[in-house]
């Protein structure tokens, strides 16, 4: 009798262990699916943000743009990105109470761009009456973007935001809209109903790269000691310290490179990382990232140290562009220039620290990949011709400048700037300097930190 008792006790001691087990498993088999549901969401969500603020772009871009062959080009695209919105929204879960109107007008969007490239293809001109419906949308998608990124702060703020959003799905609670009123989806779809039915980087910094670095062609191969010194003459050197360089690894990609790490005085706080080209030894990239504490530097005396640097090393005549500020350091774009014709395609970053101008960064892939002496057409058109063919709505200012600017895969073309306003936005417009076709609309952004375009 006294062995059954033993038996039976036993028996429940491994019940309750398999139970306690099944039961751990059980829970965190459903911590690891609510985590795989919350990152989905997190995920969707930020896609959309990124989409919605496209929207926002090429919507006001449309507005300015007057050659047909742009404008189709922009309606494609508000196609397109209004549909990879809808469907990141589509994922999230949230019924048609909470974001059924912001679908709608997502649909609307895309259903009369894709309307209008097909009257632009059928050579039908954007009328008066379009265009107050374009501006209509603009305005309807700045808001919606406001209210997303105000979400998106919120999200950050609180990592389980989409976890309470999948509770509260799982408890039905989306069924009782007094439950939810207070969540920021509501008040986005209550915003959305007011309407009727619908990176610093300078200009084309994002151009297509080509598969070969012009400015290497023909150079030949350096082996890791010459990287060193190479690399040893890029540092923005401090008088009387003396910098060590040691080779690290190498990295292949487009440009393939030695690593290098460059060390003043024995301080590795204060190490420099840098790029050096297989092929002739140049600098593809560098960067210190030591603290800076402070400002002394204005951002004229920033750029003339920055263009110092390019000048001491070859860079030979460059046209500062935008800057962005992060902290108490500066990021200038630079562009070169010929005959006093800027070139895009040719681009050069350098940061500055602002605490003692120190060059603490540069970035030269864009410069390496397209720079080469070109033959410049001559323009064939004036300045005032090439005005004729910009939006009368947007408010010109100055005379325009001759730029080249990358157009395509493998195709350049000369081109003239100008700068304009419509209500409160800021654009940049090509005009070809051969046959006064709107090649390019580029919006400017302007923010704390300096000036975007996009």
């Amino acid at each position: 009798m006294r062995k059954w008792i033993i038996l039976s006790v036993v028996a429940s001691l491994l019940v309750v262990a398999a139970t306690g087990t099944w039961g751990y498993s059980q829970r965190q088999a459903n911590r690891d699916l609510e985590n795989y549901l919350n990152n989905k969401y997190q995920r969707a969500f930020y896609d959309m943000t990124g989409q919605v603020q496209n929207l926002e772009v090429l919507l006001s871009k449309s507005m300015v743009a007057t050659d047909p062959r742009l404008d189709s080009s922009l309606f494609m695209d508000i196609r397109q990105q209004a549909a990879f919105a809808q469907s990141n929204l589509g994922q999230l879960p949230l019924n048609d109470a909470l974001a059924g109107r912001t679908a709608k007008f997502l649909t609307q969007v895309g259903d009369y761009a894709g309307s209008l490239a097909s009257q632009v293809n059928k050579g039908e001109a954007i009328d008066s009456q379009n265009w107050d419906t374009l501006n209509s949308l603009y305005q309807q998608s700045m808001e919606l973007n406001r209210e997303l990124q105000g979400m998106q702060y919120n999200i950050a703020q609180n990592n389980f935001y989409f976890g309470e959003l999948v509770r509260q799905v799982r408890k039905n609670l989306q069924k009782n809209p007094d439950n939810l009123a207070v969540t920021d989806f509501q008040a986005l779809d209550k915003r959305m109903q007011q309407y009727p039915s619908l990176i610093y980087d300078g200009p084309f910094s994002e151009h297509l790269e080509r598969t070969d670095p012009r400015d290497l062609s023909g150079l030949a191969d350096v082996s890791p000691d010459e990287a060193q010194n190479r690399a040893l003459s890029y540092i923005d050197r401090k008088p009387g310290v003396e910098y060590s360089a040691a080779v690290t690894g190498t990295a292949q990609g487009r440009i393939p490179a030695y690593r290098v790490e460059v060390t003043p005085g024995g301080d590795s706080a204060d190490t420099t990382v840098l790029d050096i080209s297989k092929k002739g030894g140049k600098l593809i990239w560098a960067l210190n990232s030591r603290p800076v504490t402070n400002q002394a530097l204005d951002i004229n005396a920033a750029r003339q140290k920055a263009l110092k640097y390019l000048k001491d090393h070859g860079f030979g005549d460059m046209n500062a562009t935008y800057f962005t500020l992060h902290g108490n350091s500066a990021t200038f774009n630079f562009a070169a220039a010929q005959n006093n014709i800027v070139i895009y395609p040719d681009l050069v970053k350098v940061t500055v620290a602002l605490d003692n101008g120190e060059i603490t960064g540069a970035e030269t892939s864009g410069y390496l990949m397209s720079h080469r002496t070109r033959d410049l057409p001559r323009a064939k058109i004036t300045p005032e011709h090439a005005r004729g063919s910009i939006n009368p709505r947007l408010q010109v200012s100055g005379g325009g400048k001759l730029v080249l600017i990358p157009v395509g895969v493998d195709d350049e073309k000369l081109a003239y700037e100008f700068q304009g306003k419509l209500g409160e936005d800021t654009y940049l417009v090509y005009i070809n300097a051969d046959d006064g076709r709107e090649e390019n609309v580029l919006k400017l952004i302007e923010t704390p930190g300096g000036t975007l375009t996009m």
